[in-house]
């Protein structure tokens, strides 16, 4: 998503970049957050095309939306967050209502088996972690460029990754270490001026 968001912003949106020392320090991150994800691991070898695709095509929408944000001058960014969270949920809705309509045993077993405390503990997360973190990103977007705010994105796997070791007992590796430094690495490039 950096990459594209980089790419985006250049060509679409015309902003003025370092253009060398950006694209250094964007290739750098994503090389470490290649090299995070364990090149050597399970990962490369049960690659899907069309999911991997699918994943692309994402992070270029979400690159196009991170920029375009910007644009929007007399929004806030709580207004904004607000708003693609309320869009989001309207969309989810609309897939539940569709999947049960078409009798999709699979949704509809979820749905026989969802608790009161299912729904609350979604709920905060949703509004809390994600609706907070939208904002932020928001936040960052409308003090800096889309760009800048962009390289959060980089550090999503390295928290998930931590928050696993602590509750999960997952394992600390080398390449997950070497990732990170290399993450970090690409977003002073990009962000030291």
């Amino acid at each position: 998503m950096p990459l594209f968001t980089f790419i985006i912003s250049l060509f679409f949106f015309k902003e003025t970049f370092k253009k060398v020392k950006v694209l250094t320090g964007l290739l750098i991150g994503f090389f470490g957050m290649y090299v995070f994800m364990d090149p050597q691991g399970s990962i490369s070898k049960n690659l899907n095309l069309f999911f991997s695709l699918l994943i692309i095509i994402s992070s270029i929408f979400y690159a196009f939306s991170a920029n375009w944000v910007k644009t929007l001058k007399n929004k806030s960014s709580l207004e904004l967050a607000f708003s693609s969270i309320a869009v989001a949920t309207v969309i989810c809705l609309i897939m539940i209502l569709v999947s049960i309509s078409i009798q999709d045993n699979s949704i509809n077993l979820s749905i026989t088996k969802l608790t009161f405390r299912s729904i609350v503990s979604a709920t905060i997360l949703g509004v809390l972690c994600t609706g907070l973190a939208i904002w932020v990103f928001f936040k960052l977007i409308e003090k800096e460029n889309a760009v800048f705010a962009s390289q959060s994105n980089y550090l999503i796997p390295c928290f998930g990754f931590l928050w696993s070791f602590i509750f999960l007992d997952e394992r600390l590796t080398l390449n997950l270490f070497m990732g990170l430094i290399l993450i970090v690495l690409g977003a002073y490039l990009v962000n030291n001026k």
